[in-house]
């Protein structure tokens, strides 16, 4: 049999072989590109709609593998990438079915296209594309730019060099002509893909890349966003995308080409956007719309010049050939690829030599400017491309302080444009005018004066750079957001228009990307050799005159040396004392939840238990009764509210995505309030336009949160009428309204009514802590969306929450339902509890008690772990926060001994990481205070359940007439049958072969009916009924991993029962 295995082995490899060798099928492959591309009108002619409609199909050909960002993935049968969201959108535009079909290379799919088995071919991208003989392109798909790439570490080298370097480039683009032209000595290092070309840079193999801006962006988004950037681009020469054709294909030519020519730059951008996070330069496809006028400027204007500080850091540096760089080199390099427009760079030393160079005349444009009405007399401003705030720059230690009081020396640059108001305003204050921002702020950090005036990209470079933990800054709140321009000569009007048209023309988001960038660079240094040679050899050639001096300098430096480290080491201590203070105010909050929480919990408890006894109570105790409850509840709720916003302000507050059920989400905080709004007789009503099925990407318990929030607020405030509650998902937006009848709010509180702390004027019967809306604000902003509200007195209150979601209906699949397990308490239980108040001991004992539970009692761990050591006990249940040994060293302690017995902690301190705390310790569980009967109910029943075997051990000791040897090793026979069955089952499920499935599935029911295991066989029964045809793969697999789950529990008892 085995020999004739083999031979038939041979026989179908030599077969497969000899296909191979003639060229391998085409794979017809799954088109995915991206549905909400908008169709473009494509204007053709009634004979070419005809034609179309006839054809009914385009069978388009690929080869692959293909390069992302065009081709992203064809390993799963699925073409997605930008040519899938373009064929989509061909797809829609003239409304005809396409086929790809996918080949092993271009001559095959050549091959087909001549053959007439396709309609034609989608290329890759390409600098020169090859046209094979009687081949036709259609007009240029995608294109894409050369840049150049460098490690973070060198951004500020020059951009072109003689010196020896290496670039890295893939098969062979940009040509070697193209590379030496920036760098004429450059070695040349050719890779045959770019993750290992980019890769070499990142390790230094070479000092730079060159490769089209498309695929070079995406890998950089996906692979080397934290080592590597884009420094350049250039114009020439692209790389473009096209359709292949036969000559008798000119009418399906001309339809493709009039599609693509119906593709605007924005629809480009947004296809590129989809796939590459930055350098996304697809607005260049289409030129400016610049006038007669205009166009004949620029022809006259080859090469600009640009009058730049190199201090006035993120926006203009300089690096050692005085090339300009930095935020506003990136976006001249953009300007230049829009215009053809050249940059000389006229680099000057300081504010009078900017000026001195301006009065010549001969320049064109002058680095960022704060656009300002009242320098228009000497400067035309183009449109504002990037705004920021200005700021008052202090140390740290200072934040907290009024920066602008009397009295305070305060650093500004001396042609800042707000000097002359901020000297009107505050004239009290001693202004010192200074060269520039980067002045300014070492005065501040060197203490010098108390505080500077700047703008916030600038301050947070600078303090970032070059004075990390040591400054801080703080909103001008007096005055407008800086708009930084580009200052151009009054007598060029048209210059200062053509920059307009540019600058409106690059998307926003690549400016912020351009900000983002360099600010966020680690070790920038700016090049000052230049700058700065003259006045050192002045120094060096004076040096010898100066010995004498240079050594009382050294002694002068060495004090100061001394005085600098004095500060520093006070600087230090400032700064810890500042992290200690943070850090005890959150220990104090805990610390004060805990203590307060607990008494609160008792009251809670004991109130629970005064409600639920058999007392007779007259109707003004059991008021008093309520009235207390809620009051201890409010309480609870105050406290939590507080620890929510210190999460919340310290960062701390982490979002965990799941998918959710939303619609019953909503259901369920609802019934929340039902009770009261019946108590109050206000209708509360839901409106549900959301598909009870579809699950939704989001954080239940932050939504949860801000729903009870809100739902909560619209019910407590509204005396009669009626609360509406909808919800609704339209274009992946969850939008979910809360609308009431109550008394309103006024439009002047509404501007202050998210602020923590702050209510409206409803009267002091519904007086809250006022941090609700603020906290639901912040949640909402966290999850990435809104939370809006709309008001009028006297009319009712409308809040507006949305949400950005995905959707799916597969993602929660359907599962068989089991029976609910039972919630009866076994009275027998023996309950051990750990507490060192006594007050949390007796209500844990009497509600043990009151559900007919008895308890022993343990003041701290030592003790109880005492009495585990003695006697057994069924549970456990610990305060966390005891003396001599606490709740997590008893737990670690126990675990020793016992893994198995469950041990629930109780602690004051309702946050997540004391419930991980005790997890992390072997606990089973953690409950917070206060604890309520019902909570306790479930917890016996579980625990009563788990005590239960998951087998009928007296029907087993009939079968095996008493003899236990021989009952364990039928145990073990069973379940090792039923595993083999259920690994037989989740084989066939996969081949999709159900009477397998349901032979093996009976077998193991029957295994389990003869063990008496009851949850096994109810699972195992309802399966093999719906078997083989009732029951989805997905779901099918679900129902196996449920077997496994029950078997695992079985697996448990019997180790029980043979210990």
């Amino acid at each position: 049999m085995k020999a004739w295995r083999a031979i038939l082995l041979i026989i179908w490899i030599v077969s497969a072989h000899g296909v191979h060798a003639q060229g391998e099928s085409p794979v017809e492959l799954e088109l995915s590109g991206y549905s909400y591309i908008t169709p473009v009108p494509v204007y053709l002619s009634e004979d070419d709609r005809r034609w179309l409609q006839q054809k009914r199909a385009l069978r388009v050909g690929v080869y692959l593998p293909g390069q992302p960002p065009l081709v992203q993935t064809t390993l799963t049968g699925r073409y997605r990438g930008m040519n899938a969201d373009y064929l989509t959108l061909i797809h829609y535009s003239l409304n005809i079915r396409i086929t790809v079909l996918g080949y092993q290379n271009r001559a095959d799919a050549i091959r087909a296209l001549r053959a007439g088995e396709i309609d034609t071919v989608l290329t890759g991208l390409d600098t020169r594309p090859s046209v094979e003989e009687g081949i036709q392109l259609s007009a240029s798909l995608v294109h894409s730019w050369p840049g150049l790439v460098t490690s973070l570490a060198n951004v500020m080298a020059p951009l072109h060099s003689p010196q020896s370097t290496r670039v890295a480039v893939v098969e062979g683009y940009p040509d070697a002509d193209f590379i030496h032209q920036a760098f004429p000595n450059a070695e040349i290092a050719n890779y045959a893909n770019y993750q290992e070309a980019l890769s070499s840079v990142a390790y230094g193999q070479n000092a730079w890349f060159m490769g089209d801006s498309l695929t070079t962006s995406t890998w950089l988004s996906q692979e080397f966003s934290l080592a590597l950037s884009t420094v350049k681009f250039w114009s020439s020469p692209q790389k473009t995308s096209h359709f292949l054709f036969l000559p008798a294909q000119a009418r399906l030519r001309k339809i493709i080409n009039s599609t693509i020519s119906a593709i605007d730059e924005n629809l480009h951008g947004q296809i590129a956007q989809s796939t590459i996070d930055k350098g996304n330069l697809s607005f260049l496809l289409e030129p400016l719309n610049l006038t007669a006028r205009e166009k004949q400027w620029l022809k006259s204007h080859k090469t600009l010049r640009v009058i730049i500080n190199p201090w006035f850091a993120p926006y203009t540096m300089a690096d050692s050939n005085q090339e300009i760089r930095g935020v506003i080199g990136d976006i001249l390099n953009l300007i230049g690829l829009q215009t053809g427009m050249q940059f000389e760079t006229v680099v000057v030393k300081s504010n009078e030599d900017m000026i001195s160079e301006m009065k010549k005349g001969n320049w064109h444009i002058v680095q960022a400017a704060t656009y300002d009405l009242s320098r228009e007399n000497d400067l035309s401003f183009t449109h504002p491309f990037i705004t920021t705030q200005f700021v008052i720059v202090v140390r740290k230690e200072d934040a907290q302080e009024t920066a602008l009081q009397p009295g305070t020396r305060v650093a500004i640059s001396a042609d800042h444009t707000l000097l002359m108001k901020m000297k009107t305003r505050h004239p009290n204050i001693h202004w010192e005018e200074v060269e520039n921002s980067s002045v300014a702020l070492n005065l501040v950090a060197t203490g010098k004066v108390d505080a500077a005036i700047s703008n916030q990209l600038t301050a947070r470079f600078l303090s970032e750079h070059y004075y990390p933990d040591q400054l801080a800054w703080l909103p001008l709140a007096e005055a407008q957001p800086a708009a930084i321009s580009f200052g151009v000569p009054r007598s060029e009007p048209e210059l200062r228009q053509i920059l307009d048209k540019a600058l409106d023309d690059i998307p926003q988001k690549e400016v912020l990307q351009i900000v983002s960038k360099w600010i966020r660079l680690p070790d920038v240094r700016i090049d000052t050799w230049e700058l700065y040679n003259r006045p050192f050899y002045l120094v060096a050639a004076l040096a010898a005159l100066l010995v004498v001096s240079a050594l009382l300098w050294v002694a002068y430096l060495a004090l100061q040396v001394r005085r600098r480290k004095a500060s520093q080491r006070l600087l230090e201590i400032e700064k810890n004392k500042a992290q200690k203070a943070n850090e005890e105010k959150r220990e104090f909050l805990s610390y004060m939840s805990h203590e307060i929480r607990t008494p609160v919990s008792a009251i809670v408890g004991f109130l629970e238990l005064l409600q639920q006894s058999t007392t007779h109570l007259t109707p003004a105790d059991k008021a008093s009764v309520e009235h207390a409850a809620m009051a201890s509840r409010s309480l609870l709720k105050l406290i939590g509210e507080i620890l929510d916003l210190e999460k919340i302000e310290s960062g701390l507050q982490e979002v965990v995505v799941k998918w959710v059920h939303t619609d019953a989400l909503i259901r369920e905080k609802i019934l929340l309030f039902t009770a009261l709004a019946a108590q109050k007789g206000i209708a509360l009503c839901y409106e549900s336009h959301l598909e009870p099925k579809e699950a939704m990407q989001l954080d239940p318990q932050l939504l949860g949160q801000v729903l009870t929030n809100v739902i909560g607020n619209a019910v407590k405030f509204t005396r009669d009428g009626r609360v509406q509650v909808s919800a609704r998902k339209r274009d992946r937006t969850l939008t979910i309204s809360v609308s009431d009848t109550g008394p309103g709010i006024g439009s002047e509180e509404q501007k202050s009514l998210f602020m923590p702390f702050s209510q409206g004027n409803v009267g002091e019967l519904h007086r809250g802590s006022g941090l609700g809306l603020a906290i639901s604000r912040a949640l909402m902003q966290q999850m990435g969306g809104t939370i809006d509200l709309h008001s009028e007195l006297n009319r009712g209150t409308r809040v507006v929450l949305s949400l950005p979601v995905q959707t799916s209906y597969d993602a929660i699949p359907e599962s068989v339902a089991t029976e609910p397990s039972s919630s009866v308490i076994d009275r027998a239980l023996r309950v051990l509890i750990a507490d060192d108040h006594p007050s949390s001991r007796l209500l844990l004992k009497r509600q043990l008690a009151n559900l007919g539970i008895a308890a022993d009692e343990a003041g701290n761990g030592e003790e109880a772990l005492r009495y585990l050591q003695q006697d057994h006990y069924d549970l456990v249940i610990t305060d966390l926060n005891m003396p001599v040994m606490d709740g997590i060293t008893l737990t670690r302690q126990v675990r020793g001994f016992d893994s198995k017995l469950p041990i629930w902690g109780l602690t004051a301190t309702a946050q997540q990481h004391e419930r991980e705390r005790c997890l992390a310790a072997g606990m089973t569980g953690c409950l917070f205070k206060p604890i309520t009967l019902a909570q306790i109910s479930r917890l016996l029943a579980e625990v009563s359940e788990t005590s239960r075997a998951a087998f009928d051990e007296k029907r087993l000791a009939v079968l095996a007439q008493g003899n236990r040897s021989l009952m364990l090793t039928a145990l073990r026979d069973a379940q090792r049958e039923n595993r083999r069955d259920l690994q037989a089952a989740r084989v066939a499920a996969r081949e999709e072969n159900y009477p397998s499935v349901k032979h093996h599935i009976h077998r193991l029911n029957g295994t389990a009916q003869l063990l008496g295991a009851n949850e096994l066989v109810n699972i195992a029964q309802r399966l093999e009924d719906r078997l083989p045809d009732a029951i989805s793969t997905t779901e099918l697999i679900n129902v196996l991993d449920q077997i496994e789950s029950s078997l695992n529990k079985l697996e448990q008892s019997i180790e029980c029962f043979q210990s």
